[in-house]
This record gives structure tokens, sequence and C-alpha cells, in this order.
């Protein structure tokens, strides 16, 4: 079934693939569960199951008019996962996914899931608070709001020159681009909106299952001092994974090393 309904009228799309243990992939903004290709591939190959989400508002999913909080992507997520009553969920979540992955985890109290990896995540916090001076100024992230609402094509062009680290061919950046020129403008306003004033640092003493903290040295997103650092602190059985070639992009920055780490950990 590759569209899920998730509430009235609303459905979102599923990429299900494999029979073996199940890893859900949450993807970033403003992509889809596409960005992942090079995961399946290998993953499949290893006899995993690999399950891609496309959030509401991206990709094949439905993009209605409203709201795209982490609530409601949590609740979207967990209307996936009992659809196809999967358990043992390896919960795999990049980016603003990571963020949605974290507060899916407290929100919906685990369940389902077994294991959380946590991908360049853009969690617990982004920017700063009068307790957490260390995050990024909202000025940093305005800019590809307001580009947004003006000129996404180029936008999300500016944007992915941040993404990568190590050198990526013009057709690569193409396709990326792609991705997110699928998604609606207003879900990419307003999720831009959700990860940049989340405070997600409550839901990290919720997680009690194994957790893995991917996270590139060279971030330039979501830097690692301000997110993968201060979660594998918060929460109880979390490892944090450096990346040392990597920036935000790491699923194509060191392919190799990820899929590895994936098929190690979910295994």
């Amino acid at each position: 079934m590759p569209h899920i309904e998730v509430e009235n009228e609303v459905d979102v799309f599923v990429r299900d693939l494999g029979a073996g243990d199940p890893i859900v992939f949450l993807h970033g903004w403003p992509l889809n569960h596409r960005m992942f290709e090079y995961q399946f591939h290998h993953l499949l190959e290893e006899g995993f199951r690999c399950i891609g989400i496309d959030l509401r508002g991206y990709g094949e999913s439905d993009k209605p008019y409203g709201d795209y909080s982490y609530d409601r992507f949590a609740d979207d997520v967990r209307a996936v996962l009992d659809e196809l009553a999967v358990e043992g969920v390896t919960l795999a979540g990049f980016s603003m996914g990571g963020g949605t992955a974290t507060h899916y985890m407290s929100r919906h109290d685990e369940a389902r899931v077994d294991n959380l990896a946590l991908i360049s995540a853009a969690s617990p916090v982004i920017t700063e608070k009068p307790d957490f001076p260390e995050g990024l100024a909202e000025s940093e992230v305005n800019p590809l709001i307001e580009g947004a609402r003006t000129d996404r094509a180029k936008m999300n062009a500016d944007f992915d020159e941040m993404l990568f680290h190590t050198e990526q061919s013009d057709e690569m950046m193409d396709w990326i681009w792609s991705l997110g020129m699928e998604a609606s403008g207003q879900a990419t306003v307003a999720s831009a909106k959700t990860w940049r004033d989340a405070d997600l640092r409550p839901d990290m003493a919720d997680i009690t299952v194994p957790t893995k903290v991917y996270h590139g040295v060279h971030d330039e997103v979501t830097p690692i001092e301000i997110t993968g650092e201060v979660l594998a602190e918060g929460i109880e059985n979390a490892d944090l994974v450096r990346f040392e070639n990597s920036g935000h992009g790491l699923v194509a920055d060191e392919t190799e090393k990820i899929n590895e780490e994936l098929a190690d950990f979910a295994g």
C-alpha cells in the first residue's frame, strides 16, 4: 500500500521494501524519503526491510494547508507504523526527521521502536533560548524561511550548498534540489518554523531504547556542539558516532560508513 491515511482525507506516501528487520526512515527538510536511496541499496542487500515515509507536505504525500508541527508529524508516523503493524523498528531520522523521531519517542511512548538512530538531527534545540545561549540566532535561520516565501527555487539551491563537506557531482546537487522542489511551499515554510522554534529537551528523558547519534563534525546546518553532543549527553542509552569527513549531509559525505553503522546497529 503506497499511501496510508493518517487523518481524514490526508494520505502519506510510504515506500516499503524487503522483509527483514524493519528500519523506518524519516527524511530531512525540505526533501523526501528518496534522499535515502543509497542507504536502501545497501540495507536491502543486507536483508533488512526498509520503510521510507514522505512526511505530509513532502514528496508524494498529500500537501494539506495547515499544521506542520512535530506533534502532527509524530502522529502521522504512529499512524503509519500502526497500519503496517511493524514491531522491533529501528527508527532513523535525519535532520528534521531526527526532530520528529525524538518527539515521537516521547509523545508515543516509544511505540513499536526498539532502536533509535538520530542522523544529523535537528534536535533537541536549534536556536538560542534564554537557558540555551549556545543555539543559533534566529537571524541565521530566518533567511531560509523568507527565501522559501519569495524564491524557493533559489533558497533550495543555496541550502543545498550548505549540506556537504565533500565535493558532490553537479548531477547529485541537481537531484537533491529536485527533491526539495517536490515539497509544498507552505509546508516548507511552516515546518522550518517548527524546527527553528522547537525545544525537545524534555523529550530526551523519555527515550530508553538504545540510541545512536550520527553527526558530521563539519555540520553547518545543525552544528554538532548544539545537537549531537547534547543528544548523546541527554539520552540515557545514547552513543555519539562522529563523522570526521562529513557536513550535514553525511548520507552522501560518508555513505559507506553510515550504511555500515546502520546495518550493525539495526541487526
